[in-house]
């Protein structure tokens, strides 16, 4: 707390020095509820009152299914703002208006921005806002020095007790599929995780969710009926995928009370209907029409996400549970017509042997190769190796260096398909050294 106080006393006057504060803040700083972030917000004037918002919580495609929405209602012209996490390369990823991240400049004057007002915060004895909950009060100051329209807010990884969750009122609120993650936070229970998600509902709010797990619908539908918000449920019977080809899913979109419609998902993965679909139902719940609709999801760019980053080259940042098994099935669907490589990175926190087996289920890889990411999260690559033989892999590679084993995986796969998964860290890394090599400069481990 001291060194935390110390340090902001003393206004930053470079952005290289913002963001070694901003990353320097813990994850948790002890604050429980949202009531400092509330009060921060009232210091700050309230810059959450100058727009609408639409809020999204969820396990899995949270980011996509905002980045899908931001993309519609941009489109339709009107001025919209981003907040997602995590990042993959850069912090401004995190912080979008029309499409464009923060600059450089605008972050250090977000910060120093909002510096004052957490000084009076702990001036009136409150608790410093942690990392995300400054890196969100960053961007409500910088989203309404820019004026913006429309906030679409991903929530970070619960949603009742959220910084997000401080703003009172929302157009729409997204739900988006539920499964075990964070059960250390959240709970250990897909119900109990349920019940912390559906905490962003707002009294007489449209609701808008995948219902296609009993147990989480059944959750969000009694929360909604306590708050009288009006339910919008979506399941899979609803989603006709009608084509595929690389990058792109053809889907029919059949909604109650609508007539059926197509979509060109600029994404090869199924899983992304999924996300596609929830966004589509959110946009015409909020007056969108179809041909909006059609518009904005067929001009959505969201990275890391199965991306084709080279030919037959593809990083996918699935990092739990439910994303992999997600991801395994876009995988079988590859093999059924070329071979497959896997280059592998999971953190240590992670249920990486479950992991493992589910990407190898139904699965004979032409090769796997395991690196390790993450920083002090890194799980030791002997482990993980031996996990995906385990798994029923015979030829599997350890590599600690993740810029040498995406190098020799690229060497090693030929003509065949390599997808590279587990992490976030890999993804973003794996797109920083695409970057810095067809800049044409040298990359070190330290950068990846």
């Amino acid at each position: 707390m001291c060194g935390y106080v110390e340090r902001l006393m003393k206004k930053p006057s470079s952005y290289e020095e913002a963001v070694s504060f901003v990353q320097d803040i813990p994850m948790f700083t002890g604050k429980s509820g949202m009531s400092g972030t509330r009060r921060l917000l009232e210091l700050m004037g309230h810059p959450e009152l100058g727009f609408r918002m639409i809020h999204v919580a969820g396990t899995n495609g949270k980011g996509s299914t905002c980045a899908f929405l931001e993309s519609i209602f941009r489109g339709m012209g009107l001025r919209t703002g981003l907040f997602t996490s995590p990042h993959l390369i850069r912090i401004n990823e995190r912080m979008r208006v029309m499409g464009h991240d923060i600059t450089d400049d605008d972050f250090l004057e977000a910060f120093c921005g909002v510096r004052p007002a957490v000084l009076e915060l702990l001036d009136e004895g409150g608790q410093p806002p942690s990392y995300f909950e400054y890196l969100f009060a960053m961007s409500l100051y910088w989203f309404g020095k820019e004026g913006i329209d429309l906030l679409i807010c991903e929530t970070g990884m619960g949603g009742r007790l959220d910084a997000t969750n401080s703003i009172d009122r929302a157009e729409a609120v997204v739900i988006t599929s539920i499964s075990l993650d964070h059960t250390k936070y959240l709970g250990n229970s897909v119900p109990e995780i349920a019940f912390e998600k559906a905490g962003i509902i707002r009294p007489h709010t449209p609701v808008i969710y995948w219902a296609e797990d009993e147990e989480s619908a059944e959750v969000i539908a009694g929360r909604a009926e306590e708050l009288e918000a009006e339910p919008f449920p979506l399941k899979a019977e609803a989603l006709h995928i009608t084509g595929r080809e690389p990058g792109e899913i053809g889907l029919r979109l059949a909604l109650p009370g609508r007539e059926p419609f197509d979509l060109r998902i600029p994404f090869g993965a199924d899983y992304q209907a999924e996300n596609a679909s929830l966004a589509a139902l959110c946009a015409l719940t909020l007056g969108a029409d179809v041909e909006d609709v059609k518009s904005g999801i067929r001009c959505t760019s969201w990275p890391g996400r199965m991306q084709e980053i080279r030919d037959g080259v593809f990083i996918d940042g699935a990092h739990n549970p439910d994303g992999i098994r997600k991801l395994a099935c876009q995988i079988r669907h590859m093999a059924e017509k070329r071979r497959v490589w896997l280059m592998a990175a999971i953190v240590s926190d992670k249920d990486h042997g479950m992991m493992a087996r589910e990407l190898c289920r139904g699965i004979n890889y032409a090769g796997v190769i395991v690196t390790s990411v993450g920083g002090g999260r890194q799980l030791p690559v002997d482990v993980l190796a031996e996990e995906f033989r385990s798994a029923g892999q015979s030829m599997v590679e350890a590599e600690p260096d993740p810029v040498r084993a995406y190098e020799t995986a690229l060497r090693k796969r030929g003509g065949d398909i390599l997808v590279c998964a587990g992490s976030l860290y890999l993804a973003g890394g794996i797109l920083d050294y695409e970057k810095q090599h067809k800049a044409g400069r040298e990359i070190s481990n330290a950068e990846l």
